[in-house]
Formats: structure tokens, sequence, C-alpha cells
């Protein structure tokens, strides 16, 4: 007699192994979104030193007693990206109950003279914030600049050239300088605090001309006399005319 043949037991236990398998992991996962063990207690802030922490946690949009696991990393990284002065943002969960957000911030090394107003940029010459003519920083004049608003690359001709020559100076020369000043055809001059011009030329062999700068004023200063200003376009015989001397002397 023909008896049908009914399913097999491995099968069953497979698809019920399966079921218990899926509930399981949705029982996880619910007891993970709603245990008070994962609620955000703490939020540091790692790299800053421009922005405060309060100010990072909040433009970040992350809050304690938030569910550690219903936070979107990527969404709070894209709004710290959207802060002008930080550069590159990371987010990281420390469990059970920690929040890590690792800044780098953008550094001001200039500004920008623009609308008779003041910028700071970084050395990428971007558009960090509003800046005053008291601060430390030399200001770059004589450029044509367009913005698009701070976080922004500011465009203008020769501005890379511009700074590209603040790393060629010492520190030392940078806190003497109140100004760097491009002329239309890329010409370039520094005026000291003191009043002194560097006529540099173009922005050719700028650390060699720096240094010659940076020699040629502390050594006629100590001699006396006020430098009116010392010409580098040839930086291998450097001219040097003095306030009270109408005759120039080459040094």
């Amino acid at each position: 007699m023909y008896q049908p043949r009914t399913g097999n037991p491995r099968t069953k236990n497979h698809r019920i192994q399966s079921v218990f398998f899926i509930l399981l992991v949705v029982a996880a996962a619910y007891i993970l979104l709603q245990s008070p063990i994962f609620e955000i207690r703490t939020i540091t802030v790692q790299g800053n030193r421009q922005l405060t922490p309060e100010e990072i946690i909040k433009f970040s949009g992350i809050t304690t007693g938030n569910n550690i696991f219903k936070i979107n990393i990527s969404d709070a990284e894209k709004k710290l990206n959207m802060v002008p002065l930080l550069k590159s943002t990371e987010v990281e969960r420390k469990f059970p109950q920690t929040i890590v957000i690792h800044v780098e911030e953008r550094q001001a090394v200039a500004l920008l003279a623009v609308k008779n107003s003041f910028i700071k940029v970084d050395s990428e010459g971007v558009y960090l914030q509003k800046g005053q003519m008291a601060s430390a920083l030399p200001v770059i004049t004589g450029l044509n600049c367009e913005m698009d608003g701070p976080g922004k690359p500011v465009k203008a001709q020769y501005l890379a050239q511009a700074l590209a020559i603040l790393p060629e100076m010492s520190r030392v020369l940078v806190q003497k300088l109140s100004e760097i000043h491009i002329s239309d055809g890329g010409q370039v001059t520094l005026y000291t605090i003191d009043g002194i011009q560097g006529r540099m030329g173009l922005p050719e062999e700028m650390k060699y001309k720096c240094l010659i700068f940076e020699e040629v004023i502390d050594r006629l200063k100590e001699k006396g006399g006020e430098i009116q200003y010392v010409d580098l376009s040839n930086p291998r015989v450097p001219v040097v005319k003095y306030s009270q001397n109408p005759q120039e002397g080459q040094q």
C-alpha cells in the first residue's frame, strides 16, 4: 500500500531554529535600544583649542540621555564638517555610555583685507571668520578676493603664492611683520611693524630672501639710523635705503 511521505524532520528543525534565531536577534536589539545601560552619559571632545567642547558638542547635535546605538555617526560628522574652523572630524562610540568627538581645527595664518574689513584664512586659503587688525596675524593686501562664505576657499590671484611665503619665514620674522602686499604683477613687498619695507620682487627663492631680509634689518639697526627699505629683488646684492640718508648702499 502507498503511504505519502512526510516532511523531512531535519528541514522542520532547521526552520524552527531559524525562527528562534530571528526572534532572539529581535529581542536582543530591542533590549539594546531600550536598556538604560546604553544611554549616553558622557561626550568628550579631543583636539580642540579654539572652539570649546560645549560648542563642538552642540554643533554635532548629540545629547546625553539618548541611546548610543540610535546616534547617527555619519550625520553628526556632516554637521561638524560644516563648521568653518573644523578641518576634519571623527565621531566614535565607546561602549557602553560614551561618545568621543575627535576634531582637527583649522589654524588662522593671516588676515585678508577684504571690502574695508578683514577675514582670517588658514594655509589653504579657507575663510575661517572675521578678524581684526589688532590681531597678531600678518595682513595680506593688494588682492582682489571673491568669497563664498565661511568654510569655503577664498578665490584670488596670487593668494596661494602669498600664503606660501609664510612657511618660508622664521617665526621671529613673521612676528615682526604687519603687512604682506602683493601687486597686480605678483611683486611682493613686506612691511615690518617698524615700517621697514622689504621689496622682495617675484615670489621666488623666498626662504633665502626672507633670511637675508631679517639679517640685514637686524644688523643695520644695530648700527643706528632708520631704514626705509631693503630691496631684495636680487637677493645676492641687497640694496638698503635709509630714511635719513638719501644714498643707497649695497650689503
